[in-house]
């Protein structure tokens, strides 16, 4: 007993005089071990840290809308606003959108049936945001930059359809178009390493 004691102290003593001895050089990524590597009771080799390598994540600019793909705005039948012809529709769909960055959101239609009348830049038709029943239908949208998420609606409204044909069929629901979502940084944030000087127009 007292001799594995012995034996016991003396590691000890061997392990404290070579950790003592292990940043005498005080240069970061080497180690110097004088003697029998470091060791445990049991004759197990000790692993030694020699330097720490600091882990960085580079962060993007990450904006998402809940549940994209399965959005679907459908138009009906509404009374005529001042300065829409007949027969005019309406349609919104609520979305929920997030961003680690303080973007504005526009809107971009795009028309795939003749149902929907005009042409060019003189479609018959129009998207807006909105969060108070239509009351205000503005064109563009800011998202807060705090990843919470925002809540707002996407309407459509066109007028003056082309509701006669031989390929409409009542009591169906044709698809017209669709509306994309765009978004820009309001501003460059302070981290952007890769971004131009001036700001988003």
């Amino acid at each position: 007993m007292v001799k594995k004691s012995i034996i016991a102290i003396a590691l000890m003593c061997m392990l404290a005089t070579v950790s003592y001895g292990q940043d005498v050089w005080g240069v970061t990524g080497q180690v110097k071990v004088d003697g029998l590597w470091p060791a445990t009771i049991t004759i197990d080799y000790t692993p030694i840290e020699i330097c720490r390598i600091p882990i960085w994540i580079k962060i993007g600019m990450f904006i998402e809308i809940e549940n994209c793909g399965s959005k679907k705005i459908v138009l009906s039948q509404v009374n005529c606003p001042q300065f829409q012809s007949f027969p005019c529709y309406a349609g919104c769909v609520s979305i929920k959108v997030r961003a680690n960055f303080e973007a504005q959101l526009s809107l971009k239609l795009y028309k795939t049936s003749d149902i929907i009348s005009g042409f060019g830049f003189n479609q018959n038709w129009k998207a807006y945001f909105t969060n108070d029943g239509g009351a205000t239908k503005p064109t563009t949208w800011i998202v807060t930059g705090d990843g919470e998420w925002n809540n707002v609606d996407i309407c459509v409204e066109a007028w003056d359809a082309n509701i006669y044909g031989p390929n409409i069929t009542p009591n169906t629901q044709q698809k017209v178009g669709d509306v994309a979502i765009l978004a820009v940084p309001t501003a460059i944030p302070d981290y952007c390493d890769y971004c131009p000087s001036e700001n988003y127009q």
